[in-house]
């Protein structure tokens, strides 16, 4: 029992003090930070925001941590809040067996013997196991999905404009126009 906690104290001390960082797995040719990009005038700045995002490792931890954090990422605050609720839902529902003592993982308690009938307490272990995960693999999934194509929309919505050479008119549509310039 000794070697044990010893192992888990090291463990947990090497644990905290090690910082953890972001590991980038592609060449950055530029620095971000410094270089501005042409932004069209009719863009909001939600609509930058949402450009701007990448889903990282770090926000897959996250996401294990807080229910719906990639939907609420992406904006996408309905499912959020349906995602939180769910595994709010499943923790209670863990937490309840646990005060109540009947959490029990073995497999030969999974059905009792005497009816056949399975044992509830596990099938509601289980179950909240499975909320849990399943909602975390849906949020990471659908979320990634989600921010992907509201990203390609704003980029196709605001890229169509500027290859059609659109100008803005005073009572707020568009019209197409042509221009020719030359440089020397």
């Amino acid at each position: 029992m000794t070697k044990q906690l010893t192992v888990f104290l090291i463990f947990t001390t090497f644990a905290t003090l090690l910082q953890a960082q972001d590991i980038d797995f592609f060449h950055k040719n530029q620095n971000d930070k410094f270089k501005f990009e042409d932004i069209n005038t009719q863009m909001s700045m939600d609509e930058y925001r949402i450009l701007s995002r990448e889903l990282r490792m770090k926000d897959m931890m996250y996401a294990a941590i807080v229910p719906g954090y990639v939907h609420f990422y992406a904006k996408d605050n309905k499912k959020g809040y349906t995602l939180l609720a769910l595994r709010t839902a499943a923790f209670g529902e863990l937490a309840y067996m646990g005060i109540k003592g009947n959490i029990d993982f073995g497999l030969d308690n999974f059905l009792d013997i005497r009816d056949n009938s399975p044992d509830t307490d596990v099938i509601l272990t289980y179950g909240a196991f499975a909320v849990i995960f399943g909602t975390y693999l849906y949020d990471w999934i659908h979320g990634q999905h989600v921010l992907r194509k509201k990203q390609e929309n704003i980029r196709y919505k605001y890229n169509m404009k500027m290859n059609l050479g659109m100008l803005d008119n005073p009572n707020g549509t568009s019209i197409p126009a042509f221009s020719l310039s030359l440089q020397f």
